[in-house]
């Protein structure tokens, strides 16, 4: 069985367009799968929504409530309620193509062997601001660190349970709603590349992704918050002593000092790269006490819901 994970908080308006995709959705006549919509602490019609859709359809889908804000405790919850043996995510501000669920299907009955799977992600609005998307037409296997931030994306992405029996659930201090805002996906996947598990992305796995965001203001802070997240991810790794995360972080330092210097010097805009040093020292000092706790009481790993 197959089980499709949704974690939504406050979002009622874009989740009727994504229940109406799953409507339409072509499901197959021999397929078995569940969905599973998490709330997470919503306090808008989100729940109201969900129950009405469900008695109008005949869809398989159980509503599940999480009251520990932050979409890693969110998704915690739905992989501790899903009953399938793949466990695929989106988000509510996603449309899954018509065959999305039945390719995620094929591609994990193909290749025994395979232990998770990303999507392309378009955008669903021409509009909106061209982020958080995937693009690539080519098959890509994971099988280098430097892909951790390009290749896969969190919103469109499916794993074996077999992969969170070895490595555990998702980090709860990670993700949106959190004070690290984000990277829980790219955590997940660094712990199950760590473990040599095949994780491959195929192109033609595809959702839309109904973002919203035009804004310069809207992408600046999309940005920072995900440099929060990529910071708080390497000081965790680093702290445990990881020198393959170490020179990814180096890198990037790197990277962005030389940008900054050069932009100075051509007398250009740095506030893209101030914003991007900005949120990676937020992470660093918003996740080095969370983790320095950790390694001087440490557990192997989280625990089924999420925490340590």
């Amino acid at each position: 069985m197959t089980s499709i994970i949704i974690c939504t908080h406050n979002r009622g308006g874009k989740l009727q367009a994504f229940l109406k995709s799953l409507g339409e959705m072509d499901k197959g006549e021999n397929l078995s799968y569940e969905i599973v919509i998490v709330d997470n602490n919503s306090t808008d019609r989100t729940k109201e929504i969900i129950n009405g859709f469900t008695e109008r359809t005949l869809l398989n889908i159980t509503y599940v409530f999480e009251a520990n804000q932050g979409l890693s405790y969110a998704r915690n919850k739905g992989v501790q309620e899903a009953r399938g043996d793949i466990l695929a995510f989106t988000d509510d501000d996603c449309i899954p193509n018509k065959d999305w669920l039945i390719n995620i299907s094929k591609k994990f009955q193909a290749d025994p062997l395979l232990a998770g799977i990303g999507g392309r992600v378009e955008l669903y609005d021409k509009r909106d601001r061209a982020i958080t998307i995937r693009t690539s037409q080519e098959i890509s296997e994971f099988k280098s660190v430097d892909q951790l931030y390009s290749l896969i994306a969190g919103c469109n992405m499916a794993f074996r349970r077999t992969v969170f029996d070895e490595i555990g659930v998702f980090d709860p201090v990670f993700g949106a709603g959190t004070k690290l805002a984000s990277s829980e996906d790219s955590d997940f996947l660094y712990r199950a590349y760590k473990k040599g598990f095949k994780i491959k992305y195929y192109p033609d796995i595809l959702v839309l992704h109904n973002h919203g965001r035009r804004t310069d203001m809207q992408v600046r802070t999309l940005g920072r918050g995900y440099a929060c997240g990529r910071g708080a991810f390497y000081c965790k790794h680093i702290l445990l002593g990881d020198t393959v995360i170490m020179k990814l972080a180096f890198g990037e330092t790197m990277r962005l000092m030389m940008r900054l210097i050069k932009n100075l010097v051509g007398r250009k805009s740095i506030r893209r790269q101030r914003t991007v040093a900005w949120g990676l020292i937020l992470g660093v000092i918003r996740g080095f006490p969370i983790f320095l706790r950790r390694l001087l009481a440490p557990r192997s790993r989280p625990t089924v819901d999420g925490r340590w």
